[in-house]
């Protein structure tokens, strides 16, 4: 693609530049940073600090423990934690060992983590020791030749400068044919290591995602892909060494892992981790450490905004709030500016095959409501949806196809998948959407989500969008079910807001759809819930309702 076929450059911000390209791994950013700004802050775990070299000694003497354990280039190595420095340490010691990180959903059980370590062939496993009892039922299952373990409270503070979440009061736990991080680092020499060599040839990541067969499938992640995707993000933020970054977004998945911890330890400032998301906790550490950036889900922000007394805290800090996972409609665009009156408000849209950056995402001052953004490092066209040949006219529906630097070379150890999802060196995301002649991509949603009524296309996103104009709702899902004379029809799961509950009820939403939605969008059902299913990282599971 020439610049005339990307629109989208004329709406850059000055600051980013047009081409990005890298010399060195991930990990050499941190340690230029760990000699420029020694003592600066790089993470803040409930009041315990730890500067850039610290962190970066730390991440060497981990490196050099793997090194002595037998990992040798390209070796897999499984992370089983929360959002914790340890996470932080562990992710850039593999990665300079040479090895390659797999980073397993803390929440999975032990059948979800035995087909990813089996896959994947993890030889050792760094992990926290509360989660440790699942893996220990399959382990002997797996190709596991070793396993780290750390505790949580091991980095907490004496006097915590934020409430502590129930997983940081336990005791430890100790378990037989384990060894401890702690006693690894501390045994290993601090000596500077790298051994990764080819940049676009080694795998930084198998990092695994949804497949089409219901398993999940690895993405491979170059070192190249991974180190571009966290470069840009820098630029494109204006990311500096005074923001403070507001580490609760999961670092396993790979919004968090790259938009809150690889991006921001390049820029010398400093993460406030948190473990995981309670919306009071949260607010109140926004408040405590001054946060300026912050790149979460979308439903993370809708939490925020049901907190009772979420204008009792100080929110002024922010100087960008970027949303992902599902788009933020304007009505929650509004209400999010309101508490965070100081904050850029920006949306964005990526995959895991694309490392978070790599797919599109708005310029800071330049939103465009109801749409995710602009291509960044990655091209991306629309294609229709019948023969994935035909490119289509501005604002014209079809598939998004991405090409680029920042995408995955494909899944690991399946050709067919791959073959299925890149296409002439072009990513077939599943996901519908359409661009304008700016080059601003609109997301409709998932191809297998789309919703038949009568012939007519309805997407859940757009349903969802004209629900939550109604003062009631806080949160909406809407799913595609089988309807005798439409085909289709959607179906409504609704959390209402609190003060609501027991004053509005199903009936009254449903005489509201037919004055707001057109007939064949309106909902045939719809359902009041507490709360609705979602990932660790605020997805809402539609296939589970």
């Amino acid at each position: 693609m020439n610049d005339k076929m990307r629109p989208w450059k004329k709406v850059w911000p000055s600051i980013v530049p047009k081409e990005i390209d890298v010399k060195k791994p991930l990990s050499e950013y941190i340690r230029d940073v760990s000699k420029k700004m020694p003592k600066r802050v790089a993470v803040d775990f409930f009041g315990m600090e730890m500067t850039y070299e610290e962190l970066n000694e730390t991440i060497d003497g981990f490196a050099q423990g793997l090194k002595r354990l037998g990992i040798k280039k390209g070796d897999r190595v499984a992370l089983h934690m929360q959002n914790c420095p340890q996470f932080v340490i562990s992710f850039f010691g593999i990665l300079r060992a040479g090895g390659v990180v797999v980073s397993l959903n803390p929440m999975f059980k032990h059948v979800e983590i035995e087909h990813e370590l089996r896959d994947s062939k993890s030889k050792i496993l760094v992990g926290l020791d509360y989660l440790y009892p699942e893996v220990e039922k399959i382990r002997d299952k797996t190709n596991l030749k070793n396993v780290i373990l750390t505790s949580l409270i091991d980095y907490v503070p004496e006097n915590p400068s934020l409430p502590l979440p129930f997983e940081l009061q336990k005791n430890k736990y100790s378990f037989s044919n384990t060894l401890i991080l702690k006693d690894l680092i501390g045994s290993s020499p601090k000596e500077p290591i790298c051994l990764v060599s080819d940049l676009k040839e080694s795998l930084a990541l198998l990092q695994y995602t949804g497949g089409t067969t219901g398993l999940p499938k690895g993405a491979m992640i170059t070192h190249h892909a991974l180190t571009i995707a966290s470069v840009g993000s820098g630029y494109w933020f204006n990311n500096t060494a005074d923001d403070v970054y507001l580490g609760v977004t999961p670092f396993f998945h790979i919004m968090g892992m790259v938009q809150m911890m690889c991006a921001p330890l390049l820029s010398g400032g400093k993460i406030a981790i948190l473990p995981r998301f309670i919306p009071d906790v949260v607010a109140e550490a926004i408040q405590h450490y001054r946060c300026s950036a912050w790149v979460g889900a979308t439903t993370m922000l809708v939490a925020l905004l049901q907190l009772k007394d979420i204008d009792s805290y100080d929110l002024s800090s922010f100087r960008y709030i970027c949303s992902g996972g599902s788009p933020i409609t304007a009505e929650i665009q509004k209400q999010v500016k309101e508490i965070f009156p100081g904050a850029w408000i920006v949306d964005g849209y990526g995959l895991t095959e694309t490392v978070s950056q790599g797919g599109a995402i708005t310029p800071l001052g330049r939103f465009k409501p109801g749409y995710v953004g602009v291509p960044h490092v990655n091209d991306i066209k629309i294609m229709d949806r019948e023969t994935g040949l035909k490119e289509c006219s501005p604002n014209e529906e079809g598939e998004i196809v991405i090409n680029g630097p920042i995408l995955t070379t494909g899944y690991w150890n399946n050709p067919e998948e791959t073959k299925n999802a890149i296409r002439n060196g072009w990513l077939y995301t599943g996901d519908i959407g359409s661009m304008d002649k700016e080059g601003y991509l609109k997301y409709s949603g998932r191809i297998k989500e789309l919703i038949k009524c009568s012939g007519y296309s309805v997407f859940p996103a757009e349903v969802e969008d004209l629900f939550y104009r109604h003062p009631a709702i806080s949160e909406v899902a809407i799913i595609g079910i089988p309807d005798p004379y439409r085909g289709e029809s959607p179906k409504a799961f609704i959390v209402l807001k609190p003060t609501f509950i027991g004053k509005i009820k199903e009936e009254d939403l449903m005489e509201w759809s037919k004055e707001n939605i057109a007939a064949y969008k309106r909902p045939k059902e719809i359902v009041f819930m507490d709360e609705l299913p979602k990932s660790a990282v605020g997805k809402i599971l539609r296939r589970l309702l």
